[in-house]
């Protein structure tokens, strides 16, 4: 993903030098419908970058399992998603996993942050396309404010059952 990252934001330079010369040569200005076109993608490559950057840093950073092959990564993700494992090994990791996405309170902070911004800049917006355009932004944040508190609620009933024996005795969860 942060290669994707990279080849988006390496995209957005010639883009927006692009728009530069369009509006530069006098016979175009903001208003164009081309200008307006690739002013959003613009706009919307470098939301894109961003969103992958972060999601590659968090994912690279916060993921106790990531030591650990994609099989038990994939396991991790069915107990916390199923609630329970009989894998005393699964559900260590997975009570660290689950721990991980509990401490990360900020999150929904700065999603609503983002997405309230969004709604104000539908509702401060005279131009329909920008009303539109800021409405599904503010869908899409919301959406990914929805996944990120359900994945939450997920760790912390993960973290409020009960452990497998081996895990309780070393020392993981309550016993």
């Amino acid at each position: 993903m942060t290669k994707a990252a990279v080849v988006l934001l390496a995209a957005t330079v010639p883009a927006t030098f692009a728009v530069g010369l369009l509006i530069a040569d006098g016979k175009r200005d903001a208003g164009d419908p081309l200008i307006r076109l690739l002013l959003l993608l613009v706009t919307a490559t470098l939301g894109v970058a961003v969103i992958l950057l972060i999601n590659a840093w968090m994912t690279k950073n916060s993921s106790v399992s990531d030591g650990t092959d994609p099989a038990s990564r994939r396991r991790v993700k069915a107990a916390l998603r199923d609630g329970s494992t009989s894998d005393p090994q699964v559900d260590a990791l997975a009570r660290k996993e689950a721990e991980q996405q509990v401490r990360r309170r900020w999150v929904p902070w700065a999603l609503g942050v983002v997405m309230a911004l969004q709604v104000l800049h539908a509702i401060s917006t005279d131009r329909t396309s920008t009303r539109r355009t800021a409405g599904l932004g503010a869908v899409v944040w919301a959406v990914v404010l929805y996944q990120h508190w359900r994945t939450t609620q997920r760790a912390r009933r993960y973290l409020a059952g009960p452990p497998t024996a081996e895990t309780a005795e070393a020392g993981h969860g309550p016993a």
